[in-house]
């Protein structure tokens, strides 16, 4: 039986095009020798494929006047989405990136199904595993539901941990707002135009991508949230605006503020599995003028509320879907706009929780997961973050020939992080001496 994509699954389907692909990309490194191709090809078969959409593809209306429909892909041959590679010498950071980069700038082929797994070896301390799946097909919650069928079978649950598995981060307040119809149009319109002129939003796109990335302990996180009650994407979203603010006063381009799109879930917890996008937008501005850091946090946080307040992502679920009820061709021209004209946000911050305890693979622990997500014409920057096991890994993306510098970046964030951790350390030890 067939399935029609939805008007979200199919959005990011109709803003592709040859130099800027809708893709998911990931990678998992690990530790210890890497099983053999066999191994990994029948552990593949095993866990993956009884998942939604793994077996299936794409199916065109004719003239292309409906969203296309998930079928059953009756030729599937699991070898054409599997490879195995090595890295070159010394198979390092740069290697790592590399490889990612490769792999986000290769199109999927829209006639099959819409991922790619491949066993990567050669790497300095182990072996990786990589991903690459269409954005129609998950968004970045699901793509973590993916590695967990992978890993699922090897990662014993400590008795007393709850939710050793991956979990939906809670239901966000901005997703239960309830405003009318004339509201929502007031939402949407207020975000046109929004963002201001930025080095991330100019410049001719190309399909090449650099991506470079950064691991902190999950508890200098929690050290810099707690003085000030703060969430860790409160903390996470104030690290890259300071890191922003390094690089555009560098780059003597400064701004009071940058709109960033972060992505809301909505997905309910018996809704894990099932793949697909279920998600809404928000856009909280980033205080990228501001000096402090501590000022700056708390600028975060509001803007964060804000946009809980108005509704943002209630707004941005409604307008997908309401674009979604035009036919197909003019859907698609809707959803362009929106994305390449709309001025709603200057880049993406994706903030996805990863397995709070350590996950193996054949028996091979689990090191980092790592994860690059999609560019478009208009925006040059997005940045993931994901957890794992006591870690946050901030992967930066970008579009080389509009920010060329994008490792300069992954060094402003490790910067901006000490500044927050020395001002919490502070504040922490001030508050600790008023309490006496």
């Amino acid at each position: 039986m067939s399935t029609r994509l939805s008007p979200l699954d199919a959005a990011f389907l109709q803003v592709e095009d040859p130099e800027n692909r809708m893709q998911l990309a990931g990678m998992l490194t690990f530790r210890g020798s890497p099983p053999t191709y066999a191994e990994f090809r029948d552990a593949v078969a095993a866990r993956l494929l009884d998942l939604p959409r793994f077996k299936e593809r794409l199916a065109l209306a004719p003239l292309g006047l409906t969203r296309p429909r998930w079928v059953e892909d009756s030729a599937f041959d699991l070898e054409y989405h599997l490879s195995r590679v090595a890295l070159p010498e010394p198979g390092g950071h740069d290697e790592i990136t590399s490889h990612i980069d490769h792999l986000t700038a290769a199109p999927l082929d829209l006639r099959r199904p819409l991922w790619e797994v491949g066993l990567v070896e050669g790497l300095e301390e182990g072996f990786a595993i990589s991903l690459k799946v269409h954005h129609c097909m998950v968004d970045g919650l699901s793509i973590i539901d993916i590695f967990t069928a992978l890993l699922g079978p090897d990662t014993p649950v400590p008795a007393g941990v709850a939710g050793a598995g991956p979990t939906a981060p809670p239901r966000r307040t901005a997703t239960k707002v309830e405003t009318g119809l004339l509201d929502k149009v007031r939402g949407a319109s207020a975000l046109v135009g929004q963002a201001p002129r930025s080095p991330f939003n100019q410049g001719s796109s190309g399909p090449t991508r650099r991506t470079s990335y950064t691991t902190v302990p999950m508890s200098d996180i929690h050290l810099i949230r707690r003085p000030y009650a703060a969430t860790v994407n409160n903390v996470v979203l104030a690290v890259v605006a300071g890191a922003l603010r390094r690089y555009l006063l560098r780059h003597e381009h400064p701004v009071d503020k940058l709109h960033a799109f972060v992505p809301v879930n909505r997905r309910s917890e018996d809704g894990r599995g099932k793949l697909g996008n279920q998600i809404a937008m928000t856009y909280p501005a980033l205080p990228v003028g501001e000096a402090d850091p501590e000022t700056r946090l708390a600028k975060v946080v509001e803007a964060v509320t804000t946009a809980t307040e108005v509704g943002q992502a209630s707004t941005t679920a409604w307008l997908m879907s309401t674009l979604g009820l035009a036919p197909a061709p003019i859907a698609r021209s809707l959803n362009r706009l929106v994305q390449f004209s709309s001025g709603m946000f200057n880049l993406t911050i994706t903030n996805v929780p990863g397995p709070p305890v350590a996950a193996f693979f054949l028996g091979r622990q689990l090191e980092t997961i790592l994860g690059s997500t999609p560019l478009t014409r208009r925006h040059a920057l997005t940045v993931a973050v994901l957890s794992y096991n006591g870690k946050l890994t901030f992967s930066v993306t970008t579009d080389p020939r509009r920010v060329p510098d994008g490792d300069d970046l992954v060094a402003d964030i490790e910067h901006e992080l000490a500044a927050l951790l020395d001002a919490a350390t502070t504040t922490a030890t001030r508050q600790g001496a008023h309490d006496d």
